[in-house]
């Protein structure tokens, strides 16, 4: 039987990471990335001293700053994590159109299953690939490569916060066995309390448990869990969907602020209509995250109701009503949409035009995008958007 070859590429402390290639004098101290305004932020993200020191990723930042007087506390800054894991990702499509890697979070998964013949052996790709991230940023990612993205996830675990380690084809079930439950990504912290309460620590002990016994600390989940236990994991990497496309919006202040809110999302809205006008390009999903000044995200999607500007608005405000559940100040927001071809449409004789589908509108959004390439975003600006120098 045929198996898969997966490298999973994860950079420790990308956050941390980011901010100490920008300041070197940082790399070796203990740093903590955290809201410094609000008062009851917790850690984002802590570098390899810090996590020495004691501090961990959602601890209070007044503990942090109380127990460890002196330690260097930066804001976080999501735009420039994600441009860097843009960066990454492009590097990871040199050897595969299979990537799959989270927002912000430095990890990469690549399927190079059958590209030997074209870029070599794959231990040999997954060391280029970490050369190359690291001429390009200054960080220095560790690397595994196994069959199943469950496994290699667990092999990083292994080896962080530098290395590298191969699980070969065969050798799932012996290289999960002795490694503690906490390591073995899909189980809840629940799931592993439970199990801790029954003594039982090592993924090899749970193997041992009869299906009746398993149903104990795993209630409805048996199957699937011993599944996991096994190493095993036929889940593809989903490499990035054609036609996606994104606008973001920083405050300079983290705020909650509505009219502020509002005209982050006018922006947004904006650079997205104008990039789908211009590529010819009809809406058909719409994705909304907000990114509170502690760290904590949320995201709302909805189906596509119309493409225009004014709709796409109007959308995006639906969305945020839905997403914006706490009173923490935002700091970030990402408008992600998915898109494609415009489909011919009959006209319908008798249908009288909306707002948003007349001709005069289609016109204005068309003369809106044209001067917004010609002269830049600035130049044209929702009303909406005034609230924002």
């Amino acid at each position: 039987m045929s198996h898969r070859d997966i490298i999973h590429l994860n950079i420790a402390d990308f956050a941390a990471g980011i901010e100490a290639c920008i300041d070197p004098a940082l790399r070796n101290e203990p740093l903590v990335i955290a809201p410094t305004g609000a008062p009851r932020a917790v850690v984002y993200d802590m570098n390899e001293p810090a996590f020495k020191e004691g501090i961990r990723k959602g601890m209070p930042l007044s503990r942090v700053k109380r127990q460890h007087r002196g330690v260097p506390v930066l804001p976080p800054r999501f735009n420039r994590y994600e441009r860097a894991m843009k960066d990454v990702f492009k590097q990871g499509l040199t050897y595969t159109p299979a990537v799959e890697s989270g927002c912000r979070d430095g990890h990469l998964f690549l399927d190079i299953t059958g590209t030997s013949r074209l870029y070599g052996p794959p231990p040999d790709v997954a060391f280029r690939l970490k050369k190359s991230v690291k001429k390009s940023l200054g960080l220095e990612p560790i690397w595994s490569l196994a069959t199943s993205k469950l496994v290699a996830k667990v092999a990083t675990r292994m080896v962080k916060p530098l290395g590298e380690y191969i699980v070969g084809p065969g050798e799932e079930e012996a290289f999960l066995g002795p490694l503690p439950l906490s390591l073995l990504p899909g189980l809840s912290k629940e799931e592993i309390r439970t199990a801790t309460r029954f003594n039982l620590v090592r993924i090899s002990q749970i193997r041992t448990l009869t299906p009746a016994q398993m149903d104990i600390p795993f209630p409805g989940r048996a199957a699937a869990v011993r599944r996991l236990l096994k190493g095993i994991d036929p889940s593809p990497v989903s490499p990035s969907r054609p036609g996606r496309l994104r606008a973001d919006h920083e405050f300079a202040d983290d705020t909650n602020d509505a009219d502020e809110l509002t005209a982050g999302l006018a922006l947004m809205a904006a650079a997205l209509a104008g990039r789908l006008c211009s590529r010819n390009e009809t809406l058909r999903s719409l994705t909304l995250t907000i990114s509170y000044s502690d760290g904590v995200c949320h995201t709302e999607s909805a189906k596509a109701q119309g493409g225009l500007e004014s709709a796409l608005f109007r959308q995006s405000r639906s969305l945020f009503r839905a997403a914006w559940k706490r009173r923490v100040r935002i700091r970030h927001m990402a408008l992600t949409c998915t898109a494609g071809p415009v489909a011919p449409v009959q006209a319908d004789l008798f249908a009288s035009p909306g707002p948003d589908n007349s001709p005069r509108t289609d016109r204005l959004s068309g003369a809106m995008a044209e001067i917004r390439a010609r002269f830049g975003n600035a130049a044209v600006r929702p009303a909406a958007a005034l609230a924002i120098p």
